[in-house]
């Protein structure tokens, strides 16, 4: 799976939680990854198989972080 793919399903994903009126906070950490994923120039996929840790990416959380290699790993 490519970062596009990645920051296109994030971006997704916020806009349906924004129009499910959740917290905005949690619309705003999407809407961060988002923008950080698709500002890397090292693919996620390969990052995830060599078992960096996607926390020491800007605005990459614990649980972001385990949602991306979930659709990594699942698509």
């Amino acid at each position: 799976m490519e970062n596009i793919e990645i920051a296109g399903i994030l971006e997704e994903l916020g806009n349906l939680l924004e129009i499910q009126g959740s917290n905005p906070f949690r619309i705003r950490a999407y809407r961060n990854a988002v923008l950080t994923v698709r500002g890397l120039t090292r693919p996620l996929a390969a990052m995830v198989e060599e078992g960096e840790d996607l926390t020491a990416l800007d605005t990459i959380g614990k649980d972001m972080s385990a949602h991306i290699v979930e659709l990594i790993q699942t698509g």
